[in-house]
């Protein structure tokens, strides 16, 4: 099977259901707007927004994820560094690439700020603790999966996901900063000389977005 370079296979990534991304995106910007999805993957929200009429141009440093990418202008790189030399009307960062270690996190709001006046992000919910142990397994579409939660110390969470559809199994080992409150989300963003606008959705919730500070 096929595997992107954090290990991640394509082909069971393919298979995850669309979640109503899209829709999130919708409520921040503006019909038919240009839009630069950063860790876009095979492609799961890029459909979403294609259908809704944005212009999208989609990055992922796996080759065999793009290959599965159809209908927008695709760019295989790293995010950290990434400097296209144009202006985009929102940039997307999706996936919980928010919750990253500290250096990558930057490095990922950095290419944001570098490429859109407005940042649409997913992440976690404030707070977020999860209890320490397995979870039952959860179907999605063709695929099932549960969360194992090894730990929860200053904010970071340590733990596993668990994948399970026809095309086998996968486990995906994790550690996300989850951000206590509403402060240590705005120092994050302010190291990247950026800071949250307005929330999509509950306040505190998984979708915000950030503009220069």
């Amino acid at each position: 099977m096929p595997v992107a370079p954090d290990g991640s296979p394509v082909e069971l990534y393919a298979l995850l259901p669309e979640m109503g991304e899209g829709d999130r995106v919708g409520e921040a910007v503006a019909a038919g707007a240009s839009i630069l999805e950063l860790g876009c993957g095979t492609g799961r929200i890029t459909r979403q927004l294609l259908r809704l009429g944005y212009r999208v141009t989609a990055v992922d440093e796996s080759p065999e994820m793009l290959d599965r990418v159809e209908g927008a202008e695709t760019v295989c790189s790293r995010i950290e560094g990434l400097d296209l030399g144009r202006r985009f009307d929102a940039v997307l960062l999706a996936s919980n690439l928010i919750t990253a270690k500290p250096d990558p996190r930057r490095h990922f709001l950095e290419a944001c700020k570098r490429h859109s006046d407005i940042v649409v992000v997913e992440g976690l919910r404030l707070g977020w603790c999860p209890a320490n142990g397995e979870s039952d397994w959860v179907e999605s579409g063709e695929v099932s999966s549960r969360l194992w939660i090894d730990s929860v110390e200053g904010g970071v969470v340590l733990g596993a996901v668990e994948y399970a559809a026809g095309v086998g199994k996968w486990r995906h080992e994790f550690e996300m900063k989850v951000f206590a409150d509403r402060n240590e989300l705005d120092e994050a963003l302010g190291e990247a000389g950026l800071r949250l606008d307005r929330w999509i959705g509950d306040e505190g919730g998984r979708w915000f977005v950030a503009v220069p500070a």
